[in-house]
């Protein structure tokens, strides 16, 4: 039958990525090789790279499904439309992403050096969750501008980049220590957005915002 092939191959690929998902959750990445995925899953090391170009592959095919959740929950809160106070609706919006690299200290290294990641499927697939969510926070942005909480002149992807930018900030804080808890994480990641919005408000007629 046409299809067995496919299926056989489907099949091996997720008992792959099942053997990887365990080790990196046991070991980590850095303790897990690829002989350990490949003995695990039962197969030869060959079959691993013939699904998966690289250790970095497994561990994006590893991690894609949550980061996709987490892609489409954003994008139904935006949807939904920011209510109440906007730096908690701007903050929110990027609340489990930080919980999620605070988790995986490999995979928040990844994404931090994505323009240095090798071409491949699983890569890809990365790359463009990334850029959804670079998009959704400039689309959040536009939101509030709309709303009247930011200036309008502005431009909303300059008004993005500064809310990107302290999102970055704290992956890098917790990644090397300088941020010790994920309470302490939360708490600066909403000051610093509470404090870039109450600089980024329209004038009133004072000439205050």
């Amino acid at each position: 039958m046409v299809g067995r092939p496919q299926k056989r191959t489907r099949e091996t690929r997720d008992k792959i990525l099942a053997a990887a998902c365990d080790l990196f959750d046991a070991r980590g990445y850095e303790e897990t090789s690829v002989d350990a995925v490949a003995e695990r899953a039962g197969v030869a090391k060959a079959t691993v790279f013939a699904h998966f170009t690289d250790k970095t592959s497994l561990l994006i095919a590893a991690r894609i499904g949550s980061l996709d959740a987490l892609a489409e929950a954003m994008r139904a809160a935006i949807d939904k439309g920011p209510s109440g106070d906007p730096a908690d609706f701007l903050a929110g919006l990027l609340h489990p992403w930080l919980s999620l690299y605070r988790a995986d200290p490999e995979f928040a290294r990844l994404y931090l050096v994505q323009s240095t990641l090798k071409d491949a499927p699983w890569t890809r697939q990365f790359l463009d969750i990334c850029y959804r969510l670079e998009e959704a926070v400039i689309e959040a942005v536009t939101l509030l501008q709309r709303a009247g909480h930011l200036a309008a002149g502005a431009e909303p992807v300059l008004l993005a980049q500064g809310i990107l930018a302290f999102f970055y900030h704290m992956i890098v804080g917790f990644s090397i220590g300088a941020i010790a808890q994920a309470e302490e994480q939360a708490a600066i990641f909403d000051r610093l957005v509470s404090r870039w919005l109450s600089t980024a408000r329209p004038l009133d007629a004072d000439g205050v915002s």
